[in-house]
């Protein structure tokens, strides 16, 4: 048989998710998860008074990829993006775009005027991609402790420890 070419269209839609979603999100984008675990956190966002948006990109009647905003609880004003995951097959065709596209309008209607979104710093490329859509780093401290674990004493004293008093003024601020 020769080769033969084919010329292929589609249509892409950018929509909220809807309940039905979950089966194609489970088989598309989610197989590491059971279909009811992404049921659950699919039903549980669709409720009533919840200040997550789920967006889904179907094609042929298929949900191939999502996104999620979330609002901070703290500050209507800002929402966490999530969950950006496209179908392998669909990610070389600008699926991503349309949706990164689609969160900020959705999230820009609903209030929320800054996106953000936490990145390991060892996922340069994931990095560079949200760079290429316009979101810029900004410096973050993040401090951790393992509660259970043994603590070693605190330092009595050190150059780089401020005073009692500094830090009382850190305290304040």
């Amino acid at each position: 048989m020769a080769n033969q070419n084919f010329d292929l269209t589609g249509t892409l839609q950018v929509r909220a998710a809807e309940e039905n979603d979950a089966e194609h999100l489970h088989t598309y984008c989610f197989a590491d998860k059971t279909k009811k675990q992404v049921t659950e956190e699919l039903r549980a966002e669709l409720t009533d008074g919840s200040q997550t948006f789920r967006l889904v990109a179907e094609a042929s009647g298929y949900a191939i990829g999502q996104i999620k905003v979330e609002k901070h609880p703290g500050n209507a004003e800002l929402g966490q993006v999530g969950a950006l995951t496209v179908s392998g097959p669909f990610r070389l065709l600008g699926v991503a775009d349309y949706l990164i596209k689609a969160a900020e309008a959705t999230a820009a209607e609903n209030g929320v005027k800054t996106l953000e979104i936490e990145i390991a710093p060892t996922d340069g490329p994931v990095i560079q991609r949200y760079k290429d859509w316009g979101f810029s780093e900004k410096p973050v401290v993040i401090l951790q402790k393992e509660l259970g674990a043994e603590e070693e004493p605190a330092p009595e004293s050190s150059a780089d420890t401020p005073a009692d008093g500094e830090q009382q003024e850190l305290l304040d601020q």
